[in-house]
């Protein structure tokens, strides 16, 4: 197996394909807490020197408004993933918040995407919850291209 180059924020040295694939962010299910805390930290740190603007300036305001964007999500976040497995009733909510409030936050710190602490396989946006559901997208997009082509055949046949 071929190794990873090391890279500050990212995957170790050491570490083998079989083992980044595993660390490689691919679905909601994967986000972890540490993931969160993490990407909060890094954009406190690219925002600290506009917090400190002076009062009134559209520098402090535009800190102030990633921060409290940034908190918004980071709570959502650690509500939402103590509910998003376990079978109850909140699951397919809490997944949603999951998904929508993840992709929201790479959002906001995806254009530090080639910062050297950009941590580029967990900080991606993500689609599907897991395989399952990548799957079962697959499965009814295929039928519906099958059934649009069966209708187009027919309306051909019939004129």
């Amino acid at each position: 197996m071929a190794e990873v180059a090391a890279h500050p924020g990212r995957l170790g040295k050491n570490l083998k394909d079989s083992e980044a694939q595993r660390r490689l962010l691919r679905y909601g299910r994967d986000i972890t807490l540490g993931d969160v805390t993490r990407l909060e930290s890094f954009l406190k740190a690219r925002t600290a020197r506009l917090a400190q603007a002076e009062r009134g300036t559209d520098e402090r305001q535009m800190a102030r408004a990633v921060r409290t964007t940034l908190h918004h999500l980071v709570v959502t976040l650690q509500h939402s993933l103590s509910f998003s497995d376990g079978g109850n009733e909140a699951q397919p909510m809490a997944r949603l918040q999951v998904h929508v409030s993840w992709n929201a936050l790479w959002a906001l710190v995806s254009s530090w995407q080639w910062h050297e602490e950009y941590d580029q396989e967990r900080w991606r946006s993500v689609k599907y919850w897991d395989e399952g559901q990548r799957e079962e997208f697959e499965n009814r997009l295929a039928g519906e291209f099958s059934k649009s082509r069966r209708r187009d055949a027919s309306e051909s046949d019939g004129q």
